[in-house]
């Protein structure tokens, strides 16, 4: 779908086109929840972020002036969704002994593959900033909007980030 009729569907959205908001959704959908999994790591979490997300954005959707930044406000949105969900459940996890630690351990410790692995070892900004860019195709400034910083702030980590992964991936086929 072009950006200019995204627009008009935020527009629309934004009169209460629930059809547009509908299509807005669909299209906004399947990436949202894969970028709340990469945060979360699991499915039923990223799911109440997701929906969490949405529910904050529909409630604010005719604050929104700028059409054009719907998808890096959604985006923002779900960060903080997903960012007040892992501290919930890490005030849930500390409360209850219920998990053993070796089943906690093996689910954060499993990586698919080297780059898997080098990406998880990369700082959580730097993290966000590769998956946002690299994988979401959001633009330096829609980075930027998401993250709550400076555009030089996102060239700066994506650098840095790549410069870790260069290495990190270098080492890895030394072996």
């Amino acid at each position: 779908m072009q950006q200019v009729e995204l627009d008009m569907l935020v527009i629309r959205a934004q009169q209460g086109d629930e059809p547009a908001l509908l299509l807005l959704f669909e299209h906004y959908q399947p990436a949202l929840l894969q970028f709340a999994y990469r945060l979360l790591g699991e499915h039923s979490a990223a799911q109440d972020a997701v929906q969490n997300a949405w529910l904050k954005t529909l409630k604010n959707l005719r604050a929104l002036h700028n059409p054009a930044v719907f998808k890096s406000w959604i985006y923002r949105a779900l960060r903080w969704s997903a960012t007040d969900l892992l501290r919930q459940l890490h005030i849930q996890q500390q409360r209850s002994s219920e998990l053993a630690v070796d089943e906690v351990e093996s689910e954060n410790s499993v990586a698919h593959d080297s780059l898997t692995a080098a990406l998880k070892g990369l700082p959580e900004d730097e993290y966000l900033a590769v998956y946002l860019f690299y994988f979401t195709q959001l633009s330096l400034v829609e980075i930027a909007l998401v993250q709550e910083v400076p555009v030089g702030t996102v060239k700066t980590r994506l650098f840095r980030a790549k410069a870790k992964l260069k290495v990190t991936l270098e080492n890895d086929h030394e072996y």
